[in-house]
């Protein structure tokens, strides 16, 4: 093999790792909404409430924190129904079939156990 040939096959690969990873970094996720928890007070500064969101997807369940300062209205978002959860690392989205969203971080997620 020639250096340009090396060099460019390099490229070729490095460019295909990078588009597999960039592919794989937003996963977008059927899950169940199965609690929506406060978090914390409100306070003169701080008007809106954080949310904890727990969502079950078919292998683990997620505890995400709505951002500070974020406005969310927890009766968009009920309990049992199915939502669209969008990760990208430690970040979510979470989306009810009605369209609301809520952006928020995951600060738990645990293995869900198989029934026995």
């Amino acid at each position: 093999m020639t250096l340009l040939t090396r060099s460019g096959l390099v490229v070729l690969l490095a460019g295909a790792l990078m588009s597999t990873s960039a592919v794989a970094a937003a996963l977008v996720q059927t899950a169940t909404l199965k609690d929506l928890q406060t978090v914390g007070s409100t306070t003169k500064k701080q008007k809106h409430q954080q949310y904890d969101l727990i969502i079950d997807t078919t292998s683990n369940e997620y505890v995400c924190r709505s951002k500070l300062g974020s406005s969310l209205k927890p009766t968009q978002f009920v309990v049992g129904s199915t939502v669209q959860f969008k990760q990208n690392g430690q970040n979510s989205e979470v989306k009810n079939t009605a369209g609301n969203n809520v952006k928020c971080g995951i600060v738990r997620v645990g293995a869900l156990s198989s029934p026995q």
